[in-house]
């Protein structure tokens, strides 16, 4: 199997569902580093190269601006001066907004004149997403030139430059002039994208912001500001329902509607917006499961996965999943919980009466999938599992869905199918939210009742204590999860801190749940953990077994507080608030897993994604957590 693409010296600036993608000196080469210009799931210029006489300018920075802008510096060393400084900078400013990405060029010199010749050479190859992930890269195409204006066409999807003044032949374009001491000589030209058959648009500007009164002050502020930026450019909808905005998962991979990823993301912002709220759960209940559809891993009443304009193929991983697919075991449960959150802040109770018969649905799926004689659960555990009849879905469907995510103490995989310990904890919480929002609402009639989904509320509770609580040395925890035998992973594994919060937890099995989250087996001093560094399989730069993932350690914190421990909260999100210093003040997907004892920095994960959606939206969780947040 290849190892993913590493981005993480990569510089990007997203406006969904456009994206730029710099290598680490700027440029957007088209050499081995992953670059391009990408709108929705594909990659359509995959170089631009600049040259200033014939010489490429040397970086001297980069820096991101709020609003989509990259500002690239730097220096042509060939050109000589009257001293040896160097003579001529050439200035490049990126701006990325939907659909349209304007590239500023400005040359300036301490030199009295300068005969400038400024060349952009361009290809356009139109790879998608999953060709870039296996680098299997389509040769560039030849576009139609008229005057200034080049264009490519591909299968509905178009891209179109144009650069005023320019007269390069094919694909280059070329200026000529002069610049001076204070008299830089500047050009510009624009890149329109569109592509008619994709499965997501451009959501309207979001009204997202920090209240005024409760603005922080220091490396949180700075987190929260270019969080808060990072979501705005990662706002989309979809074509059936363009009113209705939602958080990409992240980019460049998942760049589209992720039903847990943009649930959690929104669950986390809800102090801030509740419109997004709204809009995330409209578009999901939009593509509710009707039918059972095992390519699909569709039920009647299951929340989706994931969602794209075409086949997702990756012959390494053995994966073929459809345009619209529902291999996620936890997405329903976190849209109810979504939904019964959003009612209870007041502020969309005619959106939260209109989702209600949806909101049946979900519930009829969650007790028929955690029946004994549902399609959720063979082996009749009456826990909600998971198991890919296909061959080609996703092997693990919650939130570390890798094929080694599910380990024992000796590196064992489980064999499904599975029961994870968090999708019970979501389970139990939205069968008893959603009870009490059928009561409030009259909603009883229908396939759920609020009767049926307290009875089965405080059988799971029962059920999760027998059968998940193990131990070891350092004393009691829950198991990640049951494999098909009901054998539960004997390690500790991040996945307890999602039981916090949700109710199923006893203040005492609460209170060894932190003391675990916080022991030096999972906490690194900058986050938890995914597994136990006990573990056999343990590895630290492991995608789900040994990594920091900031989302995970921010849903961890974010029960804490409902329970009560503020003070291990407040570790928890310091270690976060730190481990952000060393990624530019911003959350990465993960990091690394190793600890703040061995390392000055928080260590990259080379293949993490940024911006993601609820890494993003983890640092509201922050300032919750350091007291800048009600």
């Amino acid at each position: 199997m290849s190892v993913q693409p590493g981005l993480h010296r990569q510089y990007c600036s997203v406006a969904a569902p456009t994206q730029l993608w710099l290598d680490a000196d700027g440029r957007l080469s088209g050499g081995p580093t992953f670059t391009g210009l990408l709108h929705g799931d594909t990659r359509m210029l995959c170089r631009a190269s600049v040259t200033v006489n014939g010489m490429e300018p040397e970086q001297v920075s980069v820096d991101p601006a709020p609003g989509g802008v990259l500002r690239v510096r730097g220096l042509i060393r060939g050109i000589a001066g009257r001293t040896a400084d160097p003579a001529v900078e050439l200035l490049q400013t990126w701006t990325v907004t939907p659909g349209v990405v304007r590239h500023g060029l400005r040359i300036s010199t301490s030199l009295e004149e300068l005969d400038v010749e400024l060349a952009i050479g361009l290809a356009a190859d139109f790879t998608d997403m999953a060709g870039i992930r296996l680098s299997r890269f389509r040769d560039p195409q030849d576009p139609v030139a008229d005057d200034a204006v080049l264009r490519w066409h591909d299968d509905g999807r178009n891209l179109t430059v144009s650069a005023p003044g320019s007269t390069g032949p094919g694909q280059q374009l070329l200026w000529r002039g002069t610049a001076g001491r204070g008299r830089p000589y500047e050009a510009e030209w624009q890149a329109v994208l569109d592509d008619h058959g994709g499965a997501v648009v451009a959501a309207a500007p979001s009204s997202l912001t920090f209240p005024a009164h409760a603005v922080p002050s220091g490396p949180l502020q700075t987190l929260l500001e270019n969080s808060l930026d990072e979501l705005d450019g990662l706002r989309l909808a979809t074509r059936q329902l363009p009113d209705a905005p939602f958080i990409a998962a992240g980019a460049p991979w998942y760049f589209t509607l992720f039903g847990r990823d943009s649930l959690w993301a929104a669950r986390m912002l809800l102090p801030l917006d509740a419109g997004l709220a709204v809009g995330t759960l409209r578009v999901l209940a939009e593509f509710q499961g009707t039918k059972s559809d095992p390519d699909a891993a569709e039920e009647p009443g299951k929340i989706l996965h994931e969602l794209r304009s075409k086949e997702l193929v990756l012959e390494s991983e053995g994966l073929r999943l459809p345009p619209v697919y529902f291999g996620a075991v936890d997405s329903t449960l976190l849209w109810l919980c979504l939904l019964s959150e959003l009612w209870h802040t007041g502020k969309a109770d005619d959106a939260v009466r209109a989702l209600l018969p949806n909101a049946r649905r979900a519930a009829a799926w969650l007790l028929a999938s955690a029946n004994p004689d549902g399609t959720g659960t063979a082996g009749g555990s009456g826990f909600l599992t998971y198991q890919d009849p296909t061959g080609h879905g996703l092997s693990n469907q919650g939130w570390k869905d890798s094929a080694d995510a599910m380990q024992f103490r000796d590196g064992r995989l489980a064999d499904g199918p599975i029961a994870l310990a968090e999708v019970q904890a979501y389970a139990y919480q939205a069968a008893l939210a959603t009870a009490e929002l059928f009561d409030a609402t009259d909603a009883d009639a229908g396939d759920a009742t609020a009767g049926e989904l307290r009875d089965f509320a405080a059988a799971l509770q029962q059920r999760f204590r027998e059968r998940f609580w193990v131990e070891d040395a350092a004393g009691g925890f829950p198991a990640m999860a049951l494999d098909g035998g009901g054998v539960p992973l004997d390690i500790p594994g991040s996945n307890m801190g999602h039981l916090l919060g949700t109710g199923i937890l006893s203040p005492e099995e609460t209170r060894l749940v932190a003391i675990r989250l916080l022991s030096p087996e999972l906490f690194t001093g900058y986050g938890i953990h995914t597994m136990s560094n006990r573990a056999a399989g343990f590895w630290p730069y492991s995608y789900h077994c040994g990594s920091v993932w900031s989302h995970d350690t921010a849903i961890a914190i974010r029960g804490l507080l409902a329970d009560g421990f503020t003070a291990e909260a407040r570790t928890l999100a310091d270690g976060l608030l730190t481990a952000s210093e060393s990624f530019g003040n911003r959350l990465p997907e993960l990091f690394a897993g190793a600890p703040a004892s061995q390392s000055g920095d928080a260590v990259p994960y080379p293949a993490s994604c940024h911006p993601q959606a609820w890494s993003s939206a983890s640092a509201v969780v922050v300032a919750q957590a350091l007291g800048a947040l009600a």
